[in-house]
C-alpha cells in the first residue's frame, strides 16, 4: 500500500519539460502520492477529527478579518499580478484546485465573467492535468489555488498550463512553495488551516475577486462598473459577522435537533453551488456521516431525498429563486425536511420551507460569501453535538 505510483506526466511522453519534469519528480519524492489515506475514521471521538475540530470555530469566526488582512496586505502584490497578467491578451481563463479549493474558485466565476466578458471555467485538479487542458494557449491564464502549495496534483495542473504556454497564477497560503515559484505570479493568502477549512476558502475568494477588479481596470472596464463591484464587494465582511451574528444560535439549535441523521443534503444553483459544496464538506469532516452537494437544476432529475432526509437549500435573492421555490415542493413531495436559506424578503420562500435561516441581503455575485457562513457552522455544532452525545454514551 506505500508503493509510489509514477504519475502521467511523469512519464516518457509528457509535455512537460525535463526542468519541470524534475521540479514534480523532486516534489513527489518528498510528498509521495498519499492522499488515498483517509482523514479520519467513523468513530464520532477519533482523535485525528477531534483536533481539528478543536481549532475550527475559532478559524470560522475569523473569516471576516481575515479576508481584510488579505486584501490590506496584499494590496500592492495583486495589482502587480494584474498588471503583469494583463499586458498578454487573455481569451480563457481556468481555475484550478482540489476539495474546498476548487469549490472556492467557482464560486467567484460568476463574478468575473460578469465584469470581465471572458469564458471561466473551474477544474478539479487531476481533471485538467490529464484530461482537460488541451484547448489551453499562450492566451489562456489558469489560476491555481493549494493552501499548502504542494498539492501533487495542483502543481501538475500549474506546469501543464505552463508547458502550453499559459500565464499561471498561484494562490496559496504558504510563500516560497512550489507552486509559487513555479508561476507566472503568486499571491499569498493570510489565514489559518488548522482547523477544517473555513478561511483560507473564503480569503482566497476574496482575492480573486479583488485580482478580477484590478484586471478589469487594465483591460478598461468602466470606471462605473468597477465601482459599482467594488462598493458592494466592501460590504462583504461586515455582512459575513452579521451572518454570524444572525444565525448562530438558530443553527446551533438546528444541530442539537438532527445531530443522530446519518444524511445531510446541501443544494445551490450557480455560485450557490460554492456553498453546497463548504456545507457537505463541513459535515464529511467534521463528523462521520454522510453529506452530499447537490446542483439546484439537477436536483430535478432524480429522486434525490429520501423520508426525513433534512435538505438545505441555498436561495437567496436572485435567479435561482423561482426554482429554488419548485425545489422546496419537490423536497417535501419526496419526504425530505427542506430548510431554505434566503432573504426576509422572499417571502415565498420561507413560507412554502419547513424552517428558513434569514440572511443579510449582498449583491448576488458576492452573497455565497455570507449564505456559507450558516453551513460552515452547521458542521462545526453537528460534530459539537455529536462528540457530547459519544462521550455521554460512554459515561464520561
Amino acid at each position: 500500500m506505500n508503493d509510489k505510483i509514477l504519475p502521467p506526466l511523469l512519464k516518457e511522453d509528457s509535455i512537460l519539460n525535463a526542468e519541470d519534469r524534475a521540479l514534480l519528480m523532486n516534489l513527489y519524492e518528498e510528498e509521495g502520492d498519499n492522499t488515498w489515506k483517509v482523514v479520519a475514521g467513523d468513530d464520532p471521538l477519533d482523535e485525528r477529527r477531534l483536533a481539528r475540530n478543536s481549532y475550527t470555530y475559532e478559524e470560522l469566526v475569523g473569516q471576516p478579518d481575515k479576508i481584510r488582512e488579505t486584501l490590506s496586505r496584499e494590496k500592492e502584490a495583486v495589482k502587480k499580478a494584474a498588471g503583469l497578467l494583463g499586458q498578454r491578451e487573455i481569451r480563457q481563463i481556468y481555475m484550478v484546485g482540489c476539495g474546498d479549493s476548487v469549490a472556492a474558485l467557482r464560486g467567484v466565476r460568476f463574478f468575473l465573467e460578469s465584469l470581465l466578458g471572458i469564458p471561466c471555467k473551474e477544474e478539479d485538479a487531476l481533471d485538467f492535468a490529464y484530461y482537460n487542458s488541451s484547448a489551453v494557449d499562450e492566451k489562456t491564464l489558469v489560476i491555481t489555488l493549494s493552501s499548502s502549495g504542494r498539492t501533487v496534483r495542483v502543481v501538475e495542473a500549474l506546469l501543464a498550463a505552463r508547458a502550453r504556454g499559459a500565464q499561471t497564477l498561484a494562490l496559496s497560503n504558504t510563500p516560497d512553495s512550489p507552486l509559487m515559484k513555479a508561476a507566472s505570479a503568486g499571491i499569498l493568502i493570510h489565514a489559518s488551516r488548522k482547523g477544517w477549512p473555513t478561511q483560507s476558502s473564503t480569503a482566497a475568494m476574496a482575492v480573486t475577486v479583488r485580482l478580477g477588479l484590478e484586471l478589469g481596470r487594465v483591460m478598461g472596464v468602466s470606471e462605473a462598473a468597477l465601482g459599482y463591484y467594488e462598493e458592494q464587494f466592501d460590504k462583504v465582511p461586515g455582512l459575513m459577522e452579521q451572518a454570524i451574528e444572525m444565525t448562530e444560535k438558530k443553527i446551533r439549535k438546528m444541530a442539537e435537533e438532527l445531530y443522530s441523521r446519518k444524511m445531510f443534503f446541501f443544494c445551490g444553483g450557480g455560485p450557490f453551488f460554492t456553498c453546497a459544496e463548504y456545507g457537505a464538506a463541513k459535515v464529511k469532516e467534521a463528523t462521520p456521516v454522510y453529506a452530499v452537494p447537490v446542483l439546484l437544476e439537477e436536483f430535478h432529475h432524480y429522486n434525490t431525498l429520501k423520508k426525513g432526509d433534512p435538505l438545505f437549500l441555498i436561495a437567496p435573492p436572485g435567479y435561482s429563486v423561482m426554482r429554488a421555490i419548485e425545489t422546496i415542493w419537490a423536497g417535501k413531495e419526496l419526504g425530505g425536511s427542506v430548510i431554505v436559506l434566503t432573504s426576509k424578503n422572499e417571502a415565498a420562500l420561507v413560507k412554502e420551507a419547513d424552517e428558513a435561516v434569514i440572511l443579510p441581503e449582498a449583491e448576488e455575485c458576492f452573497a455565497n460569501f455570507v449564505y456559507a457562513v450558516p453551513l460552515q457552522l452547521f458542521g462545526y455544532y453537528l460534530s459539537v453535538e455529536q462528540e457530547k452525545k459519544a462521550r455521554e454514551k460512554l459515561g464520561e
